[in-house]
């Protein structure tokens, strides 16, 4: 078993099958999505998933999990500054 933190309230689980079924605990709010990415917000930061042909099977922030199924090609934390250029991007897009 993987070691987990002394805070149940940080624990995260990322989970991924065959490079197309992705499993994430932890999320708390969904910023963007389309066929090529994701953006949203979980527990230990804003994360970034990138692929092709993604699609969202299953979200339930309730019990904070998201499922996600296509081809992933990265799956990435932001830190601030990349935070920062992120939103800079989704404004744009949705003006």
């Amino acid at each position: 078993m993987y070691p987990t933190s002394q805070n149940p309230l940080t624990n995260q689980e990322i989970v991924l099958k065959n490079r197309t079924d992705l499993h994430i605990t932890g999320v708390k709010k969904l910023e963007s999505l389309n066929s090529n990415e994701f953006f949203f917000e979980t527990t230990l930061g804003k994360m970034h998933v990138r692929g092709h042909e993604l699609e969202m099977k299953n979200l339930d922030l309730e019990k904070e999990v998201l499922t996600i199924t296509g081809k992933i090609n990265s799956i990435e934390y932001l830190s601030k500054q990349r935070q920062e250029k992120a939103k800079g991007f989704l404004s744009k897009l949705f003006r």
